[in-house]
């Protein structure tokens, strides 16, 4: 399996129970497939993963694959404190049927990078899956260091790295050991600040919470790059920074599901304690996917 071009970090649509949305969540997939994206990512931060019981994780991770069959990859995330959780849910997780695991480091408690390496061979040697190691030190507040990231590329099961710090010398070191493994390694990056950057000096894949709402941008952007057109990737890179304020307005996670929730995809119902956008907040998020004209997209058929 090679992880490649635009992976979408999907959402997951809620009723007010905080149960999930089944309708709701095959109008996105079915959204963010027409846009072209190449895989489908559930239980990742963007999905809100660490808030969701077992229970709506496993019929999300169910429904998702019954609905796209074949025509996407789906990745399934997993982020425990211990190697052991880690492993119980990523056995239920590979048995229903994902492609992939994404495993981040354990949270919570300080680790070294003899300790984070463990964890990630353990897990890969023991489900025997393909996994992608996820480095997200804003979460998790340990970086994966690049020494650490050859080690685990060595691996026939450690098929790649989800990169989200956003720090690009260590983004380039990252590249340097796909380059020593370009078979069965590859480099994503997840920080759409820097994604046409990162495709244009070689990543593999671009990992963005964004797709979401704009995937066949996305797309775009990622083509473009991968083509190696630096003016036509840039001038996409900066249209895709005018929707990136919905991230800050409250919280990344209610400004995806408010602006889903104005293209009609799903309801713009958050996890607790994440509160929704006010009033205006939902008319400046509305304005940007106008500019965009994304509200004029048609997504007829997904009704």
């Amino acid at each position: 399996m090679k992880l490649e071009g635009v992976i979408v970090p999907l959402i997951t649509p809620l009723r007010p129970d905080e149960s999930l949305d089944e309708h709701g969540l095959e109008r996105v997939v079915e959204y963010v497939i027409e846009g072209g994206v190449t895989g489908i990512f559930v239980l990742g931060s963007s999905g809100e993963f660490p808030n969701l019981d077992s229970r709506t994780k496993e019929r999300l991770l169910r429904a998702v694959r019954a609905q796209i069959g074949n025509r996407v990859s789906l990745l399934a995330g997993i982020s425990n404190a211990g190697t052991r959780q880690a492993l119980e849910q990523g056995k239920r997780l590979a048995r229903l049927g994902a492609d992939a695991i994404v495993v981040t480091a354990p949270y919570y408690y300080p680790h070294t990078q003899s300790e984070l390496a463990t964890h990630f061979l353990t897990i890969a040697r023991t489900l025997e899956v393909p996994l992608v190691a996820y480095n997200i030190p804003q979460m998790v507040k340990v970086s994966l260091e690049p020494e650490t990231v050859a080690r685990l590329a060595e691996d026939p099961f450690i098929i790649g790295i989800k990169d989200s710090a956003g720090d690009m010398a260590a983004f380039g070191r990252f590249l340097e050991i796909r380059n020593a493994h370009a078979d069965n390694f590859s480099v994503s990056q997840g920080a759409e600040q820097v994604a046409a950057e990162s495709v244009l000096r070689g990543a593999d894949g671009v990992v963005l919470g964004l797709a979401n709402i704009a995937p066949r941008l996305c797309r775009e952007l990622y083509d473009a790059a991968k083509a190696g057109d630096r003016e036509k990737a840039e001038v996409l890179q900066q249209r895709l920074m005018h929707l990136y304020p919905i991230n800050e307005y409250k919280s990344f996670v209610a400004g995806l599901k408010t602006a889903a929730s104005l293209l009609d995809l799903c309801k713009p119902i958050v996890t607790a304690p994440f509160e929704p956008l006010d009033d205006d907040q939902v008319e400046a998020v509305r304005q940007r996917l106008v500019d965009l004209n994304l509200l004029d997209r048609s997504i007829e058929g997904l009704h």
